[in-house]
């Protein structure tokens, strides 16, 4: 009876100790695969960064290669927002989300400007604002990612205390 209860018991701690080692490793292959699609994101910004900054304007297809430059921004900062956000980063999905919209409004607004007859100022201005704005964005979520502190008076967000107070 007693070698019963025993193997029993040891049966429930086993199994209960294997599914807690299951959830972590699956959160652990969560955040290592979403550190590693930012990573990746991350890399192809600073090239596209690159790219466009190597553009000295005089070039007969500097704007074309600017504008199809920026297309592919835009389609990593679409790809960024369409990410599975660990649960540990969570406020970053909004960001990332909003990030995405300011970057594709940015995006059109540049097309406006450079393919109207006449360059566009006003539609110039217009992407410049919105594409800080995805930047400002980007800059919150890797601050989230490495664990800083925002500190800006326009962002709020609520900070979860619980595990201090375990």
């Amino acid at each position: 009876m007693r070698k019963r209860t025993l193997t029993l018991i040891f049966s429930i701690l086993f199994t209960a100790f294997t599914l807690t080692g299951c959830g972590e490793n699956e959160t652990t292959d969560q955040l290592k695969s979403y550190q590693a699609s930012m990573t990746t994101f991350c890399d192809n910004i600073s090239y596209i960064n690159d790219q466009i900054n190597g553009l000295d304007g005089t070039g007969e297809s500097d704007v074309e290669e600017l504008l199809k430059n920026l297309d592919t921004l835009n389609e990593q900062f679409s790809q960024m927002a369409e990410l599975t956000v660990p649960e540990e980063f969570a406020t970053a999905e909004n960001l990332a989300d909003e990030a995405s919209e300011n970057m594709s409004m940015a995006v059109s607004y540049y097309h406006q400007a450079y393919e109207a007859e006449t360059f566009n100022q006003n539609y110039a201005d217009a992407a410049y604002e919105y594409y800080t704005r995805a930047n400002t964005r980007l800059g919150y979520i890797l601050q989230i990612l490495h664990g800083e502190e925002i500190l800006d008076e326009n962002v709020k967000y609520i900070v979860d205390d619980s595990d201090s107070e375990e």
